[in-house]
């Protein structure tokens, strides 16, 4: 990756991004704020009087009605009025005594707000209480006549004239509206979300379940366009399997008779040596194809013994070292494991350390000195491959990844293909990793690669490492 793109895409990565999920949700929540707001804010310009002042003018008009018809009634029928308004309107009289035990803690902030607006409409001398006497009640006291005397109403019925404040109400409308919202949310962004998925097992070569086709116009036409698009490309895959196959089949068979006629050609052992190099070179061309073709196949997946794995490779490489070609330092702890496949692990570094032995060399003629340490990450298996060659431009360094990408230095007598570093890209982003290849400051190539433990899915949103 070269310096300023990587450092552009650094920035990317710094910079905090929000979900369509959330956009949705925080968008949703500021418009149902705003007309919350709204609402509230004109319903308390068009209703400016407090309950408890309406209160007050309710029970400031019972108190005088009830004054009115005490005093206008005739005294033989005073009782009767008395037994009337207790029965049919709950309401009840008695004079006030001076030895009346009041009980001013049994009254609630509210009731004690309605004392001061009584005072303004009844008189300097009422008085608000919801105990005397040990009887529960709202007690509101009044005068006929120069005579004190208690009007008694029911407290529910005058608690029940407060209810539940506007900012109450606000605050329950908001929670059902947030919540509503959720809902909302969530319901439009489930199909980006499945697509999202579908998105991220495609990119691995697996085969993504079918996207729903029934719903809004816009997602129904996507996800038949997005499945329409998923069969080709895994019939595509299937075809280029299948035609790899019968061409490796195709090829290996004249090359296996032709191995065999030069055993037997009366031939110098020069001439025999470079011929059987030559075939040997074409069936690696030809087994690199295939391995191209079938990384699409789903993984085994087993508990890796990473050490015990590596000690093989090295193993395999042993004609190597002991003829002076190559020298293999591996650094590893003994207890490292890895879930997924260990034939996808094997082809991968076996890739990167024949890449390192065929263009790490520091000198002609010097053996390829190639260091690969492996270490456990948070989520996987993180190893790193580095060489003393003489690296390669930054400009190529992406393109090296690609499919049949070979340096001009590369063609020729190396036998390389093209497809070493693909393949192990292409391994490490099936498990959801990357490979990153980045020119150490001392000279040589480090490849950088990232493999987690494979979990049947790449996470939505974590692109691969590169």
């Amino acid at each position: 990756m070269r310096p300023q793109a990587a450092d552009t895409a650094g920035a990317r990565a710094a910079t905090p991004r929000i979900s369509l999920f959330w956009r949705t949700f925080l968008l949703l929540a500021l418009l149902i704020g705003v007309s919350l707001g709204a609402t509230l804010g004109i319903a308390g310009l068009l209703d400016r009087a407090p309950p408890e002042q309406r209160l007050a003018w309710e029970v400031a008009s019972v108190v005088n009605l009830t004054r009115s018809a005490l005093v206008s009634a005739e005294p033989d029928r005073r009782l009767d009025l008395l037994d009337q308004l207790a029965h049919e309107e709950e309401v009840r009289v008695l004079p006030k005594e001076p030895e009346d035990r009041i009980d001013d803690a049994a009254t609630g902030p509210r009731l004690r707000a309605l004392q001061p607006r009584l005072r303004q409409l009844l008189g300097a001398g009422t008085r608000v209480a919801c105990r005397v006497n040990g009887t529960d009640g709202v007690w509101i006291s009044f005068e006929i006549d120069g005579d004190d005397y208690w009007l008694i109403l029911p407290r529910a019925r005058v608690e029940r004239q407060f209810g539940p404040g506007i900012g109450l109400l606000g605050l329950i409308a908001a929670g059902l509206s947030l919540l509503g919202a959720l809902l909302i949310s969530r319901l439009v962004n489930r199909p980006l979300a499945d697509l999202s998925r579908a998105i991220a097992r495609l990119s691995r070569g697996q085969a993504p379940p079918p996207l729903a086709e029934q719903g809004p116009t816009e997602i129904a036409a996507l996800n038949r366009r997005f499945n329409r698009l998923a069969r080709d490309l895994a019939r595509l895959d299937a075809d280029r399997s299948l035609a790899l196959a019968g061409i490796s089949h195709d090829i290996r068979s004249p090359l296996a008779r032709l191995r065999m006629e030069i055993e037997l050609a009366p031939l110098e052992a020069g001439e025999r040596a470079s011929m059987a190099e030559d075939i040997e070179r074409i069936d690696r061309i030809v087994g690199q194809f295939v391995q191209y073709a079938r990384i699409a196949e789903p993984p085994r997946t087993e508990r890796v013994d990473v050490a015990a794995l590596l000690a093989g490779l090295e193993h395999g490489y042993r004609g190597a070292i002991e003829a002076g070609e190559l020298v293999l330092e591996i650094d590893a702890a003994q207890a490292l494991h890895w879930i997924g496949d260990p034939t996808d692990l094997h082809r991968a570094l076996a890739n990167l350390i024949d890449n390192s032995m065929r263009y790490g060399r520091a000198a002609a003629g010097e053996p390829a000195r190639v260091q690969l340490r492996a270490q456990r990450s948070s989520d996987g298996l993180s190893i790193e491959v580095r060489d003393h060659g003489p690296g390669v431009p930054p400009a190529d360094l992406d393109r090296l990844l690609e499919p049949f990408a070979r340096m001009d230095s590369a063609r020729g007598e190396s036998g390389g293909s093209g497809l070493g570093l693909a393949i192990v890209e292409r391994l490490a982003r099936r498990y959801g990793g990357g490979l990153r290849l980045v020119n150490l400051p001392a000279g040589g190539l480090s490849a950088s690669l990232t493999l987690p433990d494979y979990r049947g899915m790449v996470e939505v949103g974590r692109p691969p490492a590169r």
